[in-house]
């Protein structure tokens, strides 16, 4: 048990520090206790095997922080522990962040969460090890998306191996900042609630769910709408031109909020633009100037 212990410790060790690109530093535990604690809770409520000892905290020099949990699964049930456990990170982040709000105080959640699943599976066990955005977590826990929406998000990052996780590269998620990504693309949503260029596309995302093959085409669109009609903004916020992948995350976040009424969006702008602020940003100007030559222009 204590060589299975070590092992994981050095794992998680081997894992942060071969993400050399990101340039990341530890950040102690006890900054983040409450979010962390909301996270034990819940694991041990569904029971999933993990280890305290090995969770860490660190932070990328573009501001991510990153919340790293070690689990173990069973052979046959590795799909259900890790969207389990993404679940229950992204309860205790919703929880902090709502909390943050009512009770007007800063708190300390991550910007990106990674899971490494120990596998007894193979000769040597295999490991798992994916990355999510904090905003789909909270998206998963509050119904917005779906298990299996998820769990293909979960499949695109993930990385395996028998021995260690994989540490040749630093994945994308890493390198771009994603609460500014978060709060960019709430903001477009709010705003393209009362755009008339986009009532087609909002009546058919209302009939995205229950009709198949419809919700790719209509992320499909609203990146193109994206790149038609915001490309020069994002461009003057960012500082430099978003790449393309950059487009396709903002625009299925912009895809998940446009469905919600406007107070639900409201409310989530809200709280990304307090994650993006503590961190030290200043909320962009050319966010708010952009929106108000718009909504002069179009009289709305």
């Amino acid at each position: 048990m204590v060589a299975k212990v070590s092992f994981k410790i050095i794992l998680t060790y081997i894992f942060l520090t071969g993400l050399l690109q990101a340039k990341e530093r530890v950040i102690p535990i006890n900054q983040a206790r409450s979010f962390v604690n909301d996270v034990v809770k819940n694991m041990n409520y569904f029971r999933i095997e993990f280890d305290d000892r090995a969770l860490s905290l660190s932070e990328t020099d573009n501001g991510n922080m990153i919340f790293t949990l070690p689990i173990n699964s069973r052979r046959n049930n590795f799909e259900e522990v890790i969207i389990l456990s993404y679940g229950c990170i992204g309860r205790a982040i919703k929880y902090q962040l709502d909390k943050a709000v009512k009770d007007g105080k800063k708190v300390i959640v991550p910007s990106i969460v990674t899971i490494e699943c120990y596998i007894p599976m193979g000769r040597n066990n295999t490991y798992l090890v994916s990355s999510l955005n904090n905003k789909i977590l909270v998206q998963f826990v509050d119904g917005t998306i779906t298990a299996e929406q998820i769990w293909r998000e979960i499949n695109n990052t993930f990385e395996s191996s028998t021995h260690f996780p994989m540490t040749s590269r630093t994945p994308e998620i890493f390198m771009t900042d994603v609460d500014f990504e978060n709060m960019i693309s709430a903001r477009i949503a709010l705003e393209g609630k009362n755009s008339p260029n986009l009532s087609t596309i909002l009546s058919l995302a209302t009939k995205a769910s229950w009709v198949p093959g419809l919700e790719g085409q209509i992320e499909g669109m609203l990146v193109d709408h994206l790149r038609e009609n915001h490309l020069v903004l994002m461009t003057d916020v960012m500082g430099t031109k978003p790449t393309e992948s950059q487009m396709i995350r903002i625009g299925k976040q912009f895809f998940f909020h446009v469905q919600k009424p406007v107070d639900e969006i409201t409310a989530t702008h809200t709280k990304d633009s307090l994650r993006y602020v503590w961190k030290g940003n200043t909320y962009p100007e050319a966010l708010d100037k952009y929106y108000i030559d718009y909504r002069l222009k179009h009289g709305l």
